[in-house]
Formats: structure tokens, C-alpha cells, sequence
């Protein structure tokens, strides 16, 4: 009996220590605060921005980036479609007011470790499995061909 208490007391130890490393790393210390898109570029317009960050992601642009006025570790966040009319006003108010750094990082369209790793073994486990299936096939026929 207390080899099993003890297992799931190891188990449980375990789950939680685990769970405890998941929530540090996962623990997002900057403080961000969300914008709409009328917010974001009225504030943009008005040249209280100092700084920004623009990653593509599908049709959207996820704009990160500091106000004047805000801490060093707080930001916020802006999602904006990806338009002619949405790069025209950006473009038009960063030419207009002096931001301090602007990041854009392209969008990354690398394939995942993983659509490459089926991709490529999916074709030969298919043909393992066919030859497995004939090599059955035969041997069941030459059973029931056999004389008792």
C-alpha cells in the first residue's frame, strides 16, 4: 500500500513541479494594454508614439509598440488588416512624426518541422503497409491451396 501512495505521491510531485516551470516561463512580465485600430492611429497621428514593432500574421498586421509617457516595460498591442489605406496612413504618419525605432519583421513562411517529417515518411509507411498486405494475401492463399 504505500509503495502505491508513494508512486502517486511521485507522480503528483512530478505534475506539479512541471506545472510550476510551465507557468514561470510562460509568465509574461510586460505589461501591454490593447488598442483598436481607430485608437492606434489617432495616437500615431498625434505623434505619441515612440516606438514600433509590425509582424504579419495571415491578413493582419499585429502592431506592438510604446507610447510617449509609457514605462520601459509597458506596451500595447494593435491589430490593423493589411490594406493599401492601412499602409498609406502609417507611412504618412511616421514620414509626419519622429518615432525612434520601427521593426518589420517579415512574415515567416518556412515549413514546420513536423508537415516535412510526414510528408516525407507518410509514402513509405504506405507502401510497407501494401507490401504487408500481399505478403499476407499470398500466404493466407497458399493455406487454403494446400492439401489436408
Amino acid at each position: 500500500m504505500k509503495r502505491i501512495f508513494r508512486s502517486k505521491l511521485f507522480y503528483l510531485l512530478i505534475f506539479l513541479v512541471t506545472l510550476g516551470i510551465v507557468l514561470v516561463f510562460n509568465n509574461d512580465k510586460e505589461r501591454t494594454e490593447k488598442l483598436t485600430e481607430d485608437e492606434f492611429f489617432t495616437t500615431l497621428e498625434d505623434g505619441k508614439v515612440t516606438f514600433l514593432k509590425v509582424e504579419p500574421q495571415n491578413s493582419v498586421y499585429e502592431i506592438r509598440g510604446r507610447l510617449a509617457g509609457y514605462e520601459r516595460d509597458q506596451y500595447f498591442i494593435a491589430s490593423v488588416p493589411d490594406s493599401k489605406i492601412w499602409q498609406d496612413r502609417m507611412n504618412h504618419a511616421i514620414k509626419e512624426h519622429d518615432i525612434e525605432k520601427i521593426e518589420f519583421t517579415p512574415e515567416n513562411k518556412e515549413t514546420s518541422g513536423w508537415v516535412t517529417f510526414f510528408t516525407t515518411t507518410i509514402p513509405f509507411v504506405i507502401i510497407f503497409i501494401l507490401f504487408l498486405v500481399v505478403l499476407l494475401f499470398t500466404v493466407v492463399i497458399k493455406r487454403l491451396n494446400r492439401p489436408s
